[in-house]
């Protein structure tokens, strides 16, 4: 990963900016779902966050509310980058290296061994 790169604290999930259209036109989930044929609970685990915005859905929300599909599938691609991104960062905040002076090497050894800890 590159210094340059800039990864958020937090991804957001494409089905937060539904959840905000709809609160825009004053429309509830019931509606877009009767204007789309998608389900209520797959709309519902959308906006969510529980599901991702397929290619169907997508091609749905653009002819309901007119923003194109390739619109939220973008969305739904940078929320992907972005959450694989954050796993990522947070799996190598994980690693931690620290030296131990030898004195206390036996004490070190007996907390890993209880706590779980790896020492290379």
């Amino acid at each position: 990963m590159k210094n340059k790169e800039q990864i958020p604290f937090l991804a957001t999930h494409p089905g937060e900016l539904i959840r905000d259209e709809l609160r825009e036109r004053k429309m509830t989930q019931r509606q877009l779902s009767e204007e789309t044929g998608i389900k209520p609970s797959i709309l519902c685990d959308t906006i969510h966050g529980k599901r991702p915005v397929s290619i169907n859905v997508a091609i749905a929300l653009e002819k309901a509310l007119g923003i194109p599909a390739q619109i939220w599938i973008n969305l739904q691609t940078q929320y992907d980058l972005d959450s694989a991104n954050i796993l990522k960062k947070n799996v190598e905040l994980e690693t931690v290296r620290i030296t131990i002076p030898s004195s206390d090497r036996t004490l070190v050894k007996e907390l890993s061994r209880k706590f779980g800890w790896a020492i290379a």
